[in-house]
């Protein structure tokens, strides 16, 4: 695949869960491209559907989940109509996750050694010498000292920043097209943040795959992502470049996430906050789902849920209110 061809082509995916208190509306319609080499940045608060949306691209998600959507492409083949077997070997080899806790998807009471090795025994067919070499050779790329012994000892023994190295030295063994990230640096102090996202943006331009990089702090995402997404409720509110998203946000979720970072120019100024709760996704409410935390809501908001619609250069938001001119440029 060349660079910039489409790697993964998602459209109007929807994703509903079967609970006790009704069906949950995780995911409304969320769709997206990304290409060979880029980055996107899917960003929102807890629960706003961004890590129940690629799990569903994995099919790891559990039996009470119904999965429909127009189009699921990953390097020009179409997922929906695979088999089990299609999809478990799409898992690894083209598409790869690292989920947020290090500690939970390690297993504890084998080596990382171990763990790393099955990956390239299950997607190469690797043994013997040739399965040490590569699994010593996957610490090192992911700059993990003294690989040749690590290989010996268990997750406990590693810090948090060792054990995300762990964790992606794992799903970089397949040689993925996509690599989802979800929450890479979640726990993690800001230095070890930094060589997190240094070391995957290394790795990027080395074998020119794409990453998805999931979170809920768009400071993560304004040094790494090419273009990034803005989740609430289950929906993409709003999708523009990176710069022109921090420059120029469109909906007032945004702007009020924008808000709410530390800035060294704002002194002893009191960080903003946005009032409320997520709405309940077994029983939203009419109309724009933000309209109960919105600082600008009007009554039209109120009667129908607004679609996303284009703002200029790619920049779509959904959102209905003419916002003032934004005055907290980062």
């Amino acid at each position: 695949m060349l660079a910039g061809d489409t790697v993964l082509d998602l459209g109007d995916l929807h994703v509903d869960f079967d609970t006790d208190d009704g069906v949950v509306r995780a995911v409304r319609g969320v769709s997206y491209s990304i290409k060979r080499g880029q980055t996107i940045g899917v960003v929102g608060e807890s629960g706003s559907g961004k890590s129940v949306t690629h799990l569903a691209l994995l099919d790891l998600l559990p039996e009470t989940a119904t999965i429909s959507a127009d189009v699921m492409r990953l390097a020009g083949r179409s997922m929906l109509n695979m088999s089990a077997k299609e999809r478990r070997s799409v898992r690894g080899n083209e598409i790869a996750m690292i989920f947020q806790d290090p500690m939970t998807a390690l297993n504890p009471f084998l080596t990382v050694g171990t763990q790393i090795a099955e990956m390239f025994r299950l997607h190469h067919g690797l043994r013997g010498q040739r399965l040490v070499d590569a699994t010593i050779q996957a610490l090192a790329d992911v700059g993990i000292p003294r690989p040749e012994r690590r290989i010996e000892d268990y997750p406990h023994e590693f810090s948090g920043g060792m054990r995300q190295r762990v964790m992606i030295a794992m799903m970089l063994a397949g040689n993925p097209e996509l690599l989802i990230a979800d929450e890479p640096t979640t726990a993690l102090d800001v230095t070890v943040q930094a060589q997190i996202l240094d070391l995957l943006a290394g790795l990027q331009r080395d074998r020119g795959m794409s990453i998805v990089l999931i979170t809920h702090d768009l400071g993560v995402v304004a040094g790494f992502a090419h273009r990034t997404l803005v989740m609430y409720a289950g929906r993409v509110v709003e999708e523009a470049e990176t710069s022109a998203l921090f420059w120029n946000p469109q909906h007032p979720y945004t702007r009020g996430l924008l808000s709410s970072i530390p800035r060294l120019d704002r002194g002893s100024q009191k960080l903003r906050q946005i009032v409320g709760a997520p709405p309940d996704l077994s029983a939203l409410p009419q109309g724009c789902p933000f309209a109960p935390r919105c600082d600008f809501v009007e009554d039209r908001c109120r009667e129908q849920e607004p679609l996303l619609a284009p703002r200029g250069d790619g920049h779509t938001a959904a959102c209905v209110v003419t916002l003032p001119k934004w005055e907290g440029a980062v």
